[in-house]
């Protein structure tokens, strides 16, 4: 009886261990041996330009891309119509919003990009900008492209 006694409790405090171990919490957290820092995201829960935002309706499309930009290059005016989450990976990024003004975002930083609102990003340093691009749209339409812009807001 008392073997059998020991065995649940065994049982019952590595099933309680393994699930504390899966529980998501703010701040660096052991698992395994791997470290899980949250990523702060400057303004959240609003976009950079501090817009309030929602999920797209439909069914998800999330699309997540490298994205690198030359020094002496930008992108084109465009505006995103669905969340954007950027996490600067190295360089500097100048984001361009026109009447909103500029943005620099340092390696490390990370923001929800403007909503409907058309602006440029290029590199603010003298070396190539690296950024993770993560789309929160949905499949039908396609929401994920970026919309060009005919003049700036």
């Amino acid at each position: 009886m008392k073997l059998i006694k020991l065995f649940f409790t065994t049982a019952l405090l590595s099933t309680v261990m393994n699930t504390y171990a899966l529980t998501h919490v703010d701040g660096p957290v052991a698992y395994e041996d791997i470290e899980a820092t949250p990523i702060v995201i400057a303004g959240a829960p609003k976009t950079t330009l501090g817009q309030d935002f929602k999920y797209p309706a439909g069914k998800p499309l999330i699309k997540a891309f490298n994205i690198e930009i030359p020094v002496g290059k930008q992108t084109s005016l465009h505006k995103h119509l669905i969340p954007l989450f950027v996490y600067v990976v190295s360089g500097d990024l100048e984001v361009d919003y026109g009447s909103k003004g500029k943005k620099t975002y340092k390696a490390g930083a990370s923001f929800v990009e403007a909503i409907d609102w058309c602006h440029f990003g290029k590199v603010a340093g003298k070396v190539p900008v690296k950024i993770i691009g993560v789309y929160l749209g949905e499949q039908v339409p396609d929401q994920i492209k970026p919309d060009d812009c005919a003049k700036p807001n």
